[in-house]
């Protein structure tokens, strides 16, 4: 029996025996202990929770839940009926060591001194019956689409299926349940430890930024490798004097934790030189030989927040459970480096340059879990991904070796590390707004709802654009490669092999879209330069959208019909599709004046279309080529006398 709704997106599959150190005991193996005191009393094991539509969500609303989706009168689930029992009762009387010592008034086989599994782990089994209760199985974010499924849950969220294909025996059951259990006690197991403490009392011991003369930097930045944050400045100029405050302050936060120095350019102009510092104050963080500017705002905060980061840039290896934890505390964007055993040497070190690339942007993650190579699909090693809200974006770089290439793997970096709807602000906005179709909500933290419901619409518009022109574009491919076999088919009949080789050598290329993107400003933060560039005053007319060229200093502010554009994902995205098109079907308004206008529309056709615009440039400078030619002629002819002309009428006029 099917129903009609799709099985979701999974994530992760399992199998492995449980942790070594976390002994389990049923109550017929511990009758069998050499010691009296740990003997256990019989555990008998509870009935499978049954559940129901009014009490489904919120009994598996927390801890981990493995849900039996079935018919009473389904074959498939009949047969299923004992072995998912077994499978419940096994755990369901195992008891478990706490990990910590009993209390000394505690009897031996109490809880307090021998948690069951379902204690220690949050670890439940429960039925629905799909014929009762059918809208709960057909719901999109259960996803029970045949019978008996097995699917697990938590924190009340679908996260991965037992696959329809696989055995459904006790043995290979039992193997789907251990390796949550082995990542459950990973996770358990860390947060007993001990917390690192990032200070280091060789790193910035006096609390100051350190004067620093270019056999310093030499020996001890350069020379030692360590991280070291630095400004470099003239006495005369104006801003340095205005960062020096900020920059003493910076030393004594950072004390014991980061590095700071300072470098006096007129005393070192040669070392500034090699440098390449072209403007005071120029801010440096520098380790293991790589160096990275700080483009970020200059407040004590902002300084404060960058200088956290690149202490803790390093790569951190994580488990399927620590990236969970992660995305619920608000982790936009993140890079994933996938490894295996079979990993080399080369790549991890090409890996560990990256962090420095990605301070202030996001974190550098890597790890060998299964559960996250299900949940992102990777099946090649080593890989690397960015995920962003959830969703992956791949290194196109596929091929052995590909991974080392800092410089391609870096300029992949830069176009993904944004989040998917970012907030504009001064230090980003250069990399927000040029280059792209922007489609920018201004909005006010004044409202909390309006402002919740506003980032919301504008994250859902973003995702499903993202999803349109991912379909678009493979649509696309596919109708090229079509075409392509098309020709090698009619070459082969043909017999043509001239032609054969030249249709096998036709590259797929995609023609280039307007690249767009999605942010938001805070439109009573940024009041001024919001009214002046938009006419709009977020505080009297509430939550706009706007959506913005930079390039050509164009922008729109109202649909097809002529109304404001409101935070609703379909009013965006009908008001965008209008906008991209070839020829716009919504009049824009400018931000400059009107020559400026067209001197940025002129640019911005030249760098879209380079070839068209040298043709025409060419073409051109030949027409006015010839025709000033042609005056020249004219000029040339009426300025002497025609001899034929003299000779006939002579000089004073014609004869009779």
């Amino acid at each position: 029996m099917r129903f009609s709704t799709s099985i979701p997106l999974l994530l992760a599959t399992l199998a492995t025996p449980l942790v070594v150190g976390e002994p389990i005991r049923t109550a017929q193996t511990a009758s069998t202990t050499t010691s009296p005191a740990k003997i256990e009393p019989e555990v008998k094991a509870p009935d499978i929770i049954e559940l129901t539509t009014g009490n489904f969500w919120t009994t598996i609303a927390k801890g981990y839940w493995f849900v039996k989706g079935y018919s009473p009168t389904c074959p498939h689930c009949i047969k299923a009926a004992p072995i998912w029992k077994q499978l419940h009762d096994k755990y369901a009387t195992q008891v478990v060591d706490s990990g910590t010592p009993p209390s000394p008034n505690s009897d031996p086989g109490s809880p307090s001194s021998s948690p069951t599994f379902t204690e220690k782990y949050d670890f439940h089994f429960a039925n629905i019956n799909c014929v009762s209760y059918g809208d709960i199985c057909v719901d999109k974010k259960v996803g029970i689409e045949m019978f008996p499924s097995f699917i697990l849950f938590k924190d009340g969220k679908a996260i991965e299926q037992y696959p329809i294909e696989a055995d459904r025996s006790v043995e290979e059951m039992s193997k789907f349940v251990d390796k949550y259990i082995v990542e459950i006690s990973a996770k358990s197991n860390r947060n007993l430890a001990l917390p690192k403490t990032i200070y280091d009392e060789s790193k910035n011991p006096e609390g100051k930024s350190v004067a620093l003369t270019a056999d310093d930097f030499l020996k001890g930045v350069i020379g030692t490798g360590d991280g070291w944050f630095i400004k470099f400045y003239a006495p005369w100029c104006q801003h340095c004097q205005v960062l020096a405050a900020q920059w003493a302050e910076l030393g004594r936060e950072m004390k014991n934790q980061l590095n700071i120095g300072e470098i006096n350019c007129e005393s070192d102009r040669h070392l500034c030189k090699e440098l390449k510092v072209r403007g005071y104050p120029t801010i440096i963080y520098f380790q293991h030989g790589e160096r990275i500017e700080y483009n970020g705002l200059r407040g004590l905060g902002d300084l404060v927040s960058f200088a956290k980061k690149a202490v803790d840039s390093s790569i951190k290896e994580i488990e399927f459970t620590d990236f969970e934890e992660m995305e619920k505390g608000g982790m936009e964007v993140a890079f994933l480096f996938f490894y295996d055993s079979a990993t080399t040497t080369e790549d991890f070190k090409a890996m560990e340059r990256l962090p420095l690339t990605l301070i202030g942007h996001a974190p550098l993650l890597k790890t060998k879990s299964e559960l996250l190579a299900r949940r992102f699909r990777i099946t090649t090693w080593p890989r690397l991904i960015v995920v962003r809200d959830g969703r992956p974006s791949y290194f196109p770089g596929i091929a052995p070796g590909s991974i080392r290439d800092f410089g391609r793997v870096t300029g992949w970096a830069r176009t993904v590390w944004l989040p998917i709807l970012p907030e504009l602000s001064a230090s980003n906005s250069h990399e927000i707004m040029n280059g792209k179709t922007v489609v920018l909500g201004i909005l006010s933290r004044d409202r909390p709802k309006d402002f919740a419901a506003a980032k919301k619409e504008l994250k859902a518009a973003a995702l499903e654009f993202m999803d349109q022109r991912q379909l678009q574009e493979k649509n696309e491919k596919q109708e090229l490669r079509d075409k392509k076999q098309l020709r090698i088919e009619e070459a082969e009949d043909r017999n043509d092999q001239r032609a054969l080789r030249a249709a096998k050598n036709m590259k797929i290329n995609l023609e280039k879209k307007k690249e767009v993107g999605f942010a938001w400003v805070d439109g009573v933060f940024w009041e001024r330069w919001v009214r002046t560039t938009y006419g709009i005053n977020v505080g009297e007319m509430g939550e706009r959208i706007i959506i913005n060229e930079e390039d050509t200093k164009q922008y729109w502010d109202t649909t097809l019909e002529g109304t404001a554009i409101v935070p609703s994902r379909s009013t965006i995205l009908d008001t965008l599709k209008a906008v991209i098109a070839e020829h716009p079907r919504i009049r824009s308004k400018s931000t400059t004046n009107r020559f400026e206008t067209a001197y940025y529309q002129i640019r911005a056709r030249v760098s879209n279309h380079p070839l068209v615009s040298w043709f025409l440039l060419a073409s051109a400078v030949i027409a006015l080529a010839v025709w000033g030619r042609g005056r020249m002629k004219r000029r040339g002819t009426g300025g002497f006398f025609k001899l034929e002309s003299t000779k006939e009428e002579g000089v004073g006029g014609k004869v009779d």
